[in-house]
């Protein structure tokens, strides 16, 4: 039994070897592709949600300012309010005329 491997044995288990790398390589750069698309898809979903949430932070934002705004403008109405019926207060002891209640 001849245990030496010939150029022809050699040249062979060389082949299958360099098939088998390019295989590797193959799959290799097809499941990095797909990690590439997919981080892109999140990426873009990413992008989309900040978005949204820009969108839905500037909608808070303008129903905070119109509270507020009616919070102010409410204030001021109420002094007014208040004002007038202490007018009314002294209007009505000058004249004698009774105010009624409110």
């Amino acid at each position: 039994m001849n245990d030496a491997a010939t150029k022809e044995d050699l040249n062979k288990l060389d082949l299958k070897i360099e098939k088998r790398f390019d295989d590797l390589v193959e799959i290799m750069q097809t499941f990095m592709h797909q990690v590439d698309e997919r981080f892109n898809r999140v990426e873009k979903d990413i992008n989309d949600i900040k978005k949204s949430m820009d969108r839905l932070t500037n909608t808070l934002d303008a129903f905070v300012k119109r509270l507020d705004d009616i919070e102010s403008d409410n204030t001021a109405r109420d002094a007014q309010f208040a004002r007038l019926v202490d007018w009314a207060k002294e209007v009505s002891k000058k004249t004698g005329i009774p105010m009624p209640q409110l």
